[in-house]
């Protein structure tokens, strides 16, 4: 597993690497360390859950096969005969039961690859405006130039797709107890990396703000964010 050390020393030379980017540059770090580890740990849980789904699927063909025999020696009687139709019928509910398990575990591989392949996602927030002067009124600051977002719980390793327009910003996510922040700019598409639980807080700084009597007035941005995992 990727260690905390290397970890923050990859995010700082990110950060490095993008002072002088533009407003357009694709912000993103892919935390290949952090991803194998996390796919590693998920393709075992996968490895233990496709060994029950090859156990089940062994049953499933012997009863099959037990339930084809029953029925063929049934016919031979003359169809009729209430033991062998009580067996059959109790081997038919057997298998019902372990197909269905069967579906249930495929069902548990199939989230855990989509979660291997950041295919899973959570909307944090859509078109919402914040800093002052809000047409919606929603998301009004005029104490400072930044803005607090509630990611929600991280619980697996990803990115937070950000974008925004408007006036002049920046986003920032403390990973472990490092600051990671886009370029400045009045509009912008990025994505930002998330660690599983070592994600803190998140923040929009705005950067066209001016002195008012009640503090600071900064002028409305509109943004979107999802995390992807």
């Amino acid at each position: 597993m990727i260690s905390v050390v290397a970890y923050k020393i990859a995010i700082i030379v990110l950060v490095a690497g993008l002072l002088g980017a533009s407003g357009t540059a694709v912000f993103y770090h892919d935390q290949q360390g952090t991803q194998i580890s996390k796919a590693a740990d998920l393709n075992t849980q996968i490895g233990s859950l496709q060994s029950q789904i090859d156990s089940l699927n062994s049953q499933i063909s012997k009863l099959n096969a037990q339930i084809s025999q029953l029925q063929t020696l049934n016919n031979q009687l003359g169809g009729n005969n209430s033991q062998l139709i009580t067996q059959i019928k109790q081997l038919g509910d057997q298998l019902s039961q372990y197909q269905y398990q069967v579906s249930q575990l495929e069902a548990q591989v199939a989230s855990l690859n989509k979660i291997i392949g950041l295919q899973n996602s959570r909307v944090i927030a859509n078109t919402v405006c914040i800093f002052s002067d809000c047409p919606t009124g929603n998301g009004g600051n005029i104490v400072g130039n930044r803005v607090f977002i509630d990611l929600g719980q991280i619980l697996y390793s990803g990115y937070v797709r950000v974008s925004w327009t408007g006036a002049h910003v920046s986003f920032t996510e403390q990973v472990f107890d490092v600051n990671v922040t886009t370029p400045i700019g009045g509009s912008g598409v990025y994505s930002v990396p998330v660690s599983a639980n070592a994600t803190g807080n998140a923040w929009f700084t705005g950067y066209d703000c001016s002195p008012v009597p009640a503090g600071t007035f900064c002028p409305p941005v509109t943004y979107s964010a999802t995390y992807w995992y």
